[in-house]
Order: C-alpha cells, then sequence, then structure tokens
C-alpha cells in the first residue's frame, strides 16, 4: 500500500467504491454542475489521475452513480405492495417515485442524462428495466389500459416524472400557495394522483 492510500485509508480493495461515493456525495451537496474528476479524487484521497484509470472518464464514474441510483429507486418502488386495486398501487408507487427524487435530487437527475451516462452499457438498460418493472406492470393492470403497453407506459411516466421535475425546481411552491417541496409531497399530491387515479376505477 503506497503512503497515499495508506493515509486516505483506502486500498484497491475499495478504492472504486470509494471514488463512486465521492462522486454521489458531490452530486447530492452541488448538484451535477458540481461535478469534477478532480473533486472526486480529492474526497477520496487519492490522485487526480486515479478516477480515469479505474473509470476511464467521468461518465465512466458518473455511470456508476446512476446505478446506484436505479437500485435506491428500485428500493423505493418496491417497498410498495400490489393489491387488488391497481390505481392505488400506482398512486403508491407515483408517491414512492417522487420520494425518490426528493431524497436523491442528484442521482435522480443524472440518472437521465444520456450526455453524462453511458447507457450502452449493458448494466444500464439491466438496472433501469428491473428497478421499473414492477411499475409499468401497475400501469398495464389500471382501468383504460391500452394494447399498446410502451404508449401506456411512456403516457403515465411522463406524468409523474415530469410531476417530480417540477416538485425539484420548486415549481410547487408558485403553485400551491407556498408550499415547500416536502409539504407538497406529503399534502397535495395525494389528491392529484387521486384525481388521476380516482379509488374503485383500478
Amino acid at each position: 500500500m503506497n503512503a497515499k492510500a495508506e493515509k486516505s485509508g483506502y486500498h484497491h480493495g475499495n478504492l472504486k467504491s470509494a471514488l463512486i461515493a465521492a462522486a454521489d456525495a458531490i452530486i447530492l451537496e452541488k448538484g451535477i454542475e458540481g461535478f469534477s474528476l478532480r473533486e472526486a479524487a480529492r474526497r477520496a484521497g487519492v490522485s487526480i489521475g486515479a478516477p480515469a484509470h479505474h473509470f476511464g472518464s467521468a461518465k465512466g464514474l458518473l455511470t456508476e452513480v446512476a446505478l446506484l441510483g436505479y437500485g435506491s429507486l428500485g428500493d423505493y418502488l418496491n417497498a410498495v405492495t400490489e393489491s387488488d386495486d391497481p390505481a392505488r398501487d400506482l398512486r403508491e408507487l407515483a408517491r414512492a417515485y417522487v420520494a425518490f427524487a426528493l431524497a436523491h435530487p442528484g442521482r435522480f437527475r443524472l440518472m437521465f442524462r444520456p450526455d453524462l451516462v453511458d447507457r450502452d452499457d449493458p448494466r444500464y438498460s439491466a438496472a433501469s428495466s428491473k428497478a421499473l418493472s414492477g411499475f409499468a406492470q401497475a400501469i398495464g393492470r389500471r382501468a383504460g389500459a391500452g394494447e399498446d403497453r410502451m404508449a401506456d407506459l411512456f403516457s403515465v411516466w411522463s406524468s409523474i416524472h415530469g410531476m417530480a421535475n417540477l416538485i425539484l425546481d420548486g415549481k410547487a411552491k408558485y403553485l400551491f400557495d407556498g408550499a415547500d417541496p416536502q409539504r407538497f409531497s406529503d399534502e397535495i399530491l395525494p389528491g392529484l394522483l387521486e384525481r388521476a387515479w380516482p379509488y374503485g376505477k383500478g
């Protein structure tokens, strides 16, 4: 172990994990715009060349953070138990989707940035499919679902994803009497989702 690694407490077995954690923390604190390989290396206590050596580029490192994001999103969505009311399930999944975005805004924004994430990495498509599979099934189970499953998925996902983005962008404050993101999510969003997918209409 070299002196640098010794000082930082990292070694070859967990250096990659340390760099991923550093990148994730930067994005959470400063947003995607605040990310740099230099800052990730500094936080991990390694040389400036270490991130490129292990991940090839900034996109390689950010792809790892995006994979963490899909893992987290899957955890939120999978915590919703399936019921015999598809509309209820879809509302709860929508709330879980928004809750993930509020808890992990950096990951959420990064996951959908093709300029920053390597979507050709086979792990990316596998992670996104795994995270969203239950979500897609709930959309297909709801009343009014059509034969074109992809069109249904695109339409409903666009609505929920758009809500999450608008909440993160602070638009709810201007539309709903100054409601901050958390109050909007807790108190106002359920009613909006009820309008979209009413009880007894599953």
